[in-house]
């Protein structure tokens, strides 16, 4: 597995919120909003995080007081390309995934970050980024995409094209990157036009153009990757956090599992297509998959590590593992599985299981650089109803 760095980007001046605070010292949930970037951050358990500070330094040094911390300079911000381009020399030698954070972002939950690591490595990706979609997406970097459904590139806000303003896909700022391919995109990143600034994202279209592979992650909740550059955000911020704070979790089965009654069926949350569900254990069709028949299989409460499974629980898992095993075999003629779990700080245990066929080296095929998935998740609940009926 690559070595994994993180840089956190926090050098801005938030020029539209009060000027007591540094942007990134305001606080959250009784905390600096870089408090919670970094605990995210640790989360990931990375060989390093470095964090670009420009705006106010010594304020925010002396109040993160962060040793594991190293810290980049950007005194002269010229956007997030330029941010990303100074720390190459602090990295240099290093070969390994870096993952772009913003310190002005604290929501984002260390799964979402674990699931979109995961994509990136399976798929082999020299970039993938995480992207949302919204009724309207003023304000963000649209999300372009070729005829065959791959991210091509990414226009900021201040480029949009006539007729581009109406993309809904929008690029939330998170993503990771093979150093090498990112640092050599970076030293082809040219002003733009309009701002003069460095974009980050303008290493997507040149990565693209160097036939570099670029995958995506798409997230369902947004409020993960909400933003502070006002009191308005701020404040939606800690309502975001204070509703967490109340339901004890940011898990997206826990409505499902918790309230559903044992034995009877269960409408799943819009996220999931419930495919069963048992006296303990619920299995559903993975939205986003990583190949036909991806099953998620959890517990009915809310558990975030197996070793919390009762025996009863372990027991009915084990079967209905036995269970989905068969129905993944007829409906797809799988002949082998790969089983995996995942739960994140605070998230729901989630057992994952996905169908295999021989000569598929790592249950990902690619053919002309296109994943085997001909079916949506709805098509794949179908068959999968059927099968296990």
């Amino acid at each position: 597995m690559s070595e994994l760095a993180i840089l956190v980007l926090a050098a801005g001046k938030g020029t539209r919120m009060p000027q007591d605070l540094p942007k990134v010292l305001q606080p959250v949930g009784g905390a600096p909003l870089i408090d919670h970037v970094l605990r995210t951050a640790r989360a990931l358990a990375p060989a390093r995080i470095l964090l670009v500070l420009g705006h106010r330094v010594d304020e925010v040094r002396a109040a993160i007081d962060a040793p594991d911390v190293e810290i980049v300079l950007q005194l002269d911000p010229r956007g997030t390309g330029d941010a990303v381009r100074r720390a190459e020399p602090v990295l240099r030698g290093f070969t390994g995934d870096l993952l772009i954070l913003y310190g002005d972002v604290p929501l984002v939950r260390p799964q979402t970050l674990r699931d979109l690591l995961e994509r990136h490595r399976l798929e082999e990706n020299a970039a993938t980024l995480l992207t949302a979609t919204l009724p309207d997406a003023t304000g963000y970097g649209r999300i372009l995409r070729d005829a065959h459904g791959f991210c091509c590139g990414i226009v900021e806000q201040k480029e949009l094209a006539p007729g581009q303003e109406a993309i809904r896909e929008f690029n939330s700022g998170i993503a990771v990157f093979r150093a090498g391919p990112l640092f050599r995109a970076l030293a082809r990143v040219v002003p733009a036009p309009r701002s003069g600034e460095y974009y980050l994202t303008d290493v997507f279209g040149l990565l693209q153009r160097d036939g570099e592979r670029i995958g995506t992650g798409h997230l369902a909740d947004s409020d993960e990757i909400l933003g502070v550059n006002t009191l308005e955000q701020l404040g939606q911020v800690e309502a975001v956090h204070a509703r967490r704070a109340a339901e004890g979790s940011g898990c997206a089965w826990c409505d499902l599992a918790v309230r559903a009654p044992a034995g009877q069926a269960a409408v799943a949350p819009a996220s999931a297509l419930l495919l069963a569900a048992g006296e303990r254990i619920l299995v559903a069709v993975n939205p986003d998959p990583f190949n036909n028949g991806h099953l998620l299989l959890f517990p009915r409460r809310h558990v975030t590590l197996a070793a919390g499974l009762d025996g009863e629980e372990r027991r009915e898992l084990a079967e209905w593992l036995q269970r989905a095993e068969g129905v993944l075999a007829r409906a797809y003629g799988a002949s082998a599985f790969n089983t995996g779990c995942s739960s994140g700080a605070g998230g729901h245990l989630t057992i994952h299981l996905v169908p295999r066929w021989e000569g598929d080296m790592n249950f990902l095929p690619l053919v002309a650089r296109l994943k085997l998935i001909p079916e949506t998740p709805r098509g794949s609940w179908e068959r999968l109803r059927e099968a296990m009926r």
